[in-house]
């Protein structure tokens, strides 16, 4: 649902401005309306962007530092003060971390170059070669071509071998030699000496790992505070700096929104102080920020509504509507009960093991899990478990308790079909339904008068269809609904009927081709639901069979790569198609139409 707004206007005194911002930040419920569409970005608020730019990246740093090493950070209450200075002094050490990194790279891949060619001084060979009058070329050929078409050929001597490819110089006084080999360019460094250097670079670099990690430990967390002073000093000031002022700037007018609930807790606030303010509910011209707030259940679908768009404030939030069909919508997609354990074990251990995990992320593995379990349901009504059907004798996995459930619960692949647009049907009915519910409450009832009409249509011609013994009522409910639907679809019927006739008419037939069409290619989309899971069935029975078809190594091999591709692709299509189905299919038969800019406090 969403959350009750309140709108609040302040108007303070230029000199207690800041105070009172202050003030307000420590309370931290007011979301801030600022006078400009682009904010007045003054010398202050590019300072703090850069200071907040350089504690995020030292703050990455040190996380992946101490997570690639195993450690956590110590448990201190954090310093921002101490923070600050930590990253001007440990950003740079990182910097040069990074720099040894980069270099390390550079010579491993120039010591894979020489280690053929062994031990020389390139300096001392050039110049013997030189004063002879001669130039020493660097080639590498498969041994084959060399031993066939190179040695007895060409004025070469062979260096070394190494994996059936010879390493072999070409000895020319200038002139141009066409040879079939891969000419080698090396480095001008002697490998003994690229080898001490690499050496010494290592043991730098361990050394300042080491040192690194240890004030990672120490600092993180005041690192952390420092970011968070940061960001709050930036907000204060973008608020600071775009308010809009009357009387010749001498008072700040200051407007935003809060949630209802916390009106009290703001009037106490701000019951002694001299600061003039207005709370007032809001009108349809205001664009309002939107707090989504739903049980813990459903809120950890709010992520994927935010990924669409957040609602209009007018609008319903249809994250409660949708969750349910998304759940069994996701289960059915990836159709396997194998796989759906492990997304729940894989789910559950991240939560466990993973150090300090945040709440978005720990939402995250419980959406997982409670995806893993719809999963592992659906997969009884084929039978899946990692690609064997359970429910036949000829499964390793098979047992006569497995054939019980099945008799009573399993599907044939014509059954699933018919589950999938079942299941598109109610989505889409219920979609139609919350649009009448959201036009009641945007616009008045009168405007859900078309689409109620459109329900009954579609109800009463399926009622007909299905049970034939009601055709004649639903024949005449039928007719009535097509009345309503034709006659009503504009709110100028009701202001000039006799005028507004011939366009509702013509909007009518404009609503039932796209009703004919439309839904037929909104019902046809939820087919996904059934190819979707036996597409993946199908994928997991074959590294099934090419496991079982050669040894035990091999077929082990293939069985866990085959089968961790399959869940990773499966588990990415079952969520993006399960998406697509709520926010095409079902977002537009409920009239959905977003928009909605999301609530953000002004807070520390």
């Amino acid at each position: 649902m969403i959350e009750k707004m309140k709108k609040l206007t302040f108007l303070v005194y230029h000199r207690e401005y800041e105070e009172f911002l202050q003030q307000l930040q420590e309370l931290g419920v007011m979301h801030v309306v600022t006078s400009d569409i682009e904010p007045r970005q003054s010398e202050t608020f590019s300072a703090y962007t850069e200071q907040i730019r350089r504690a995020t990246i030292l703050q990455r740093e040190m996380e992946n530092l101490l997570y690639t090493n195993d450690l956590e950070a110590e448990k201190v209450d954090g310093d921002a003060e101490k923070g600050i200075e930590q990253i001007q002094e440990l950003l740079p050490r990182f910097d040069h971390l990074k720099e040894l990194r980069n270099k390390r790279t550079e010579q491993e891949t120039q010591l894979k170059q020489l280690e053929p060619w062994g031990n020389f001084d390139p300096a001392v060979v050039r110049d013997r070669m030189q004063s002879a009058g001669c130039e020493l070329q660097f080639y590498v050929a498969p041994t084959k071509v060399y031993n066939k078409q190179i040695a007895d050929n060409y004025p070469v001597l062979a260096v070394s071998a190494v994996k059936k490819s010879t390493y072999f110089v070409l000895v020319t006084r200038g002139e141009e030699i066409a040879i079939p080999a891969t000419r080698q360019t090396l480095p001008e460094v002697a490998l003994n000496q690229l080898q001490a250097d690499h050496a010494a670079l290592l043991q730098e670099q361990t050394t300042g790992t080491e040192t690194l990690l240890k004030l990672s430990q120490q600092n993180l967390p005041h690192v952390e505070a420092a970011l968070r002073m940061l960001n709050a000093k930036m907000q204060f000031n973008t608020v600071k700096e775009n308010t809009d002022t009357v009387a010749e700037d001498h008072l700040m007018v200051l407007t935003g929104w809060f949630p209802a609930n916390h009106q009290e807790e703001l009037e106490k606030t701000f019951a002694d102080t001299a600061t003039w303010y207005e709370i007032s509910d809001p009108t349809p011209e205001d664009d309002i920020p939107i707090h989504l707030k739903n049980n813990s259940f459903f809120a950890l679908f709010e992520v994927i509504t935010k990924l669409y768009m957040l609602p209009k404030y007018s609008e319903l939030d249809l994250t409660p509507f949708f969750a349910p069909f998304y759940i069994i919508f996701f289960g059915l997609c990836l159709g396997d009960s194998g796989y759906g354990l492990f997304l729940i074990i894989a789910a559950m251990l991240a939560k466990r093991f993973m150090k300090n995990i945040s709440d978005g992320m720990r939402g995250a593995m419980n959406l997982l899990i409670t995806l893993g379990i719809s999963a592992f349901f659906a997969g009884f009504l084929t039978g899946g478990f990692f690609g064997f059907n359970i429910y036949s004798p000829e499964s390793p996995l098979y047992a006569p308790q497995f054939e019980k459930i099945g008799n009573i619960v399993s599907l044939t692949n014509s059954q699933m079909f018919n589950l999938a647009l079942i299941l598109g049907c109610i989505q889409i009915i219920f979609g139609m339904i919350l649009k009448v519910a959201n036009k009641t409450i945007q616009l008045g009832f009168r405007y859900s008068l078309s689409t109620i009409a459109w329900l009954v249509i579609l109800l009463a011609v399926g009622i007909g269809m299905f049970m034939p013994e009601y055709s004649p009522i639903t024949r005449w409910v039928a007719i009535g609904g097509c009345v309503v639907a034709f006659c009503y679809n504009s709110p100028d019927a009701y202001k000039k009927p006799l005028t507004a006739l011939p366009l509702n008419i013509g909007l009518g037939l404009w609503d039932a081709y796209n009703m004919a069409t439309g839904l037929l290619g909104d019902l046809l989309s939820y087919i996904r639901l059934f190819a979707l899971g036996l597409s993946g069935g199908i994928v997991a029975s074959v590294f099934n069979d090419l496991a079982g078809a050669v040894g035990i190594v091999g077929g082990l091999f293939i069985f866990a790569f085959g089968h961790i591709l399959n869940i990773f692709m499966n588990i990415l299509g079952s969520g993006v198609h399960s998406m697509r189905l709520t926010f095409v299919e079902f977002f537009k038969n409920s009239g959905y139409e977003g928009g909605g800019q999301e609530y953000r406090p002004f807070r520390k």
